[in-house]
């Protein structure tokens, strides 16, 4: 089952234009800036 889903994934990245390029990394920082937006509130501890 994984590897078919994994297959499936890898066939849609592979036709990507540049503009869903672009979504996937604006997508990717703003989940990174969400993850890491915890960090500086810890550094009290």
């Amino acid at each position: 089952m994984w590897s078919s889903a994994y297959q499936f994934v890898i066939r849609q990245v592979h036709h990507f234009n540049q503009q869903e390029w672009l979504f996937v990394l604006l997508g990717t920082v703003l989940l990174g800036l969400f993850c890491l937006r915890g960090f500086g509130s810890r550094s009290r501890y």
